[in-house]
């Protein structure tokens, strides 16, 4: 690597350091103090409260990775701009996409850093701060907050559906088991007044059970005062329905999207977050090449607010771009995988015409 490339790196990773952690912290001190007061008056320990701010940090730190690097750019070339080192650089002969070579290898370093993070580490961080929040520092689990009524799931040919489940006893109440074959003809029914959550060995435990086997000639109905319930679900699947494709990762959201299709449920709305997953990362890479040719405008102009103004509000409509064509994918007005890389195509463009440009002699 050449001087000035080692040279400008260590600007940008020093820059980048400093607006990473600044927007961490700003956020954090947000959501603190939004959440302080609800979280003191469930009387949680201090070290529940660290735990549980600690966790938002990955989320936290994946979202502010464009803007960090717009701000470590902005800074890093309009400041050398603004000091005439550009223009030495420039009149011994050598062109922007030389320059921008550092910003390009960092870029594409933390598109990489952030697709890491989003598969491991803040899909773990997501569900250990829910937890954190709702049982252990709200205690929903026992106030009965996690309670649903009108719930059903399918496993395979069996169906099940449950009137209420009550988080405080771990119970579901008037439970109805179908066994549906291919034919889709009912042979079997089994109805429980109660399902109760045992523990982790034995399960679940159906009372004042009757079943009504269809499938016999004559139907044969069989009471029972307690049955076992063969299922692999506890009690905290039954706390969130619905999950959130932002916290999940690329699998895991791929795995929750085939659950949902053998259910019979309707996955257009999470195809364009599952390719999304993908182009999102690439974000960080084309927002840093986009604002790199407004840094070079001091030298030239003299004027390093207009160009930073200039520069920030171009990358943020990288955003814009990209919360429309998701939201046209969603609609299924776009095909799901060009609705995820749509900003990153045109984007992308722009990025390259502005840098040709900011190339040629004026």
């Amino acid at each position: 690597m050449k001087i000035l490339h080692r040279y400008i790196l260590s600007l940008l990773v020093k820059n980048f350091a400093i607006g990473l952690t600044t927007f961490v912290f700003l956020f954090l001190v947000v959501d603190f103090i939004d959440r302080i007061d609800n979280v003191l008056g469930e009387g949680a320990s201090a070290w529940l409260i660290v735990q549980y701010f600690l966790c938002k940090v990955p989320l936290m730190a994946q979202l502010m990775l464009p803007v960090a690097l717009i701000f470590a750019t902005l800074f890093t070339y309009g400041l050398l701009s603004k000091s005439s080192e550009i223009t030495a650089m420039r009149a011994a002969g050598v062109t922007v996409a030389w320059l921008g070579r550092p910003l390009m290898m960092f870029g594409i370093v933390l598109s990489v850093a952030s697709l890491l993070l989003g598969e491991v580490v803040v899909p773990f961080s997501e569900r250990r701060q829910k937890e954190l929040y709702n049982i252990d520092i709200r205690k929903k689990d026992k106030s009965g907050g996690y309670s649903q009524s009108d719930f059903w799931w399918r496993k395979g040919d069996n169906f099940y559906a449950f009137d209420l489940f009550d988080s405080r006893t771990n119970t579901m109440h008037s439970l109805s088991q179908f066994e549906i074959p291919e034919d889709w003809r009912v042979s079997k029914r089994t109805d429980a007044r109660t399902a109760h959550w045992i523990d982790q060995g034995l399960g679940w435990n159906m009372r004042d059970v009757t079943s009504y086997h269809f499938d016999r000639n004559p139907m044969f109905v069989e009471h029972l005062r307690s049955l076992p319930l063969p299922i692999k679900e506890i009690p905290s699947d039954f706390y969130d329905v619905k999950s959130d494709p932002s916290t999940m990762s690329f699998s895991e959201l791929r795995r929750f999207i085939k659950k949902l299709k053998r259910n019979g449920i309707s996955t257009t709305q999470y195809m364009p977050d599952l390719y999304s997953k993908m182009a999102a990362p690439f974000i960080i890479f084309i927002t840093g090449m986009l604002v790199l040719p407004f840094t070079l405008l001091p030298a030239r102009s003299g004027s390093m607010a207009l160009s930073s103004i200039a520069g920030i509000s171009i990358a943020f409509l990288y955003y814009a771009v990209d919360s429309f064509s998701i939201s046209m994918g969603r609609a299924e007005l776009l095909p799901p995988f060009l609705a995820a890389w749509s900003a990153n195509i045109v984007m992308g463009i722009v990025a390259v015409v502005l840098n040709l440009g900011t190339e040629a002699p004026r």
